[in-house]
């Protein structure tokens, strides 16, 4: 009978160091240390590094979409379900600050070769609720019929990962001090949301359509 809890706990240690140093400078016997197990138990979960690397990817993958999923099936408006969407992205990268770091490490170390099938998984479940939220809005007339729903949702989206992924950056910004305390990232979050209604709104700056008097 497996120890879930072993198998956790070097899931956690992996999900830490090849978040702090990527995966080709990561150990299998750093993670096995850092876990509190020994090589064996970890081979015995794990084949090789690639085997644990993958499951670590998709194990934050996995709950990325579950977060995120959840506001994006409510019986609301497209606005509510997109303020639910950014809430719970910026709620998941504060509970898991290795998630954005590791995935943006995979992309520029790896150019995601191993990640495909978990952007595929986000791109089928999140991504795709999201954009048919905002097709929604389209076709209710909240939102503006002039823009992409897919590069609408990559700015969306883009918002707060650059958050989280500058937050060295963001901390001195802000002025927050050592860390981003929680408060602020769920101000950021309800800023982001209303930035992005905003762009997406039909009023009349919003329209999509040149003022009077000025050609497209």
């Amino acid at each position: 009978m497996e120890d879930a809890s072993s198998k956790d706990q070097i899931l956690d240690a992996a999900q830490t160091l090849f978040a702090a140093q990527g995966f080709s400078a990561t150990t299998i016997k750093q993670i096995a240390q850092s876990a509190g197990v020994n090589g064996a138990l970890l081979y015995y979960y794990f084949a090789d590094k690639e085997r644990l690397y993958h499951a670590v990817l998709q194990r934050l993958a996995g709950r990325l979409i579950s977060r995120t999923m959840m506001p994006l099936q409510a019986d609301a408006a497209p606005p509510e379900r997109i303020r639910g969407f950014v809430k719970a992205q910026v709620e998941t990268f504060m509970a898991i600050p290795e998630l954005p770091r590791l995935f943006m490490r995979e992309m520029l170390d790896h150019d995601a070769a191993h990640a495909v099938e978990q952007i595929a998984h986000l791109a089928a479940t999140s991504f795709k609720g999201l954009c048919d939220t905002i097709t929604d809005g389209q076709n209710q007339g909240t939102f503006r019929s002039d823009l992409d729903p897919k590069f609408a949702a990559i700015s969306i989206v883009a918002q707060v990962v650059y958050f989280f992924l500058a937050r060295p950056a963001v901390r001195i910004l802000l002025n927050t001090g050592k860390d981003i305390p929680q408060e602020t990232a769920l101000q950021f979050a309800r800023h982001a949301s209303n930035f992005a209604l905003a762009a997406l709104s039909t009023g009349a700056s919003g329209s999509g359509k040149p003022p009077k008097g000025r050609k497209s």
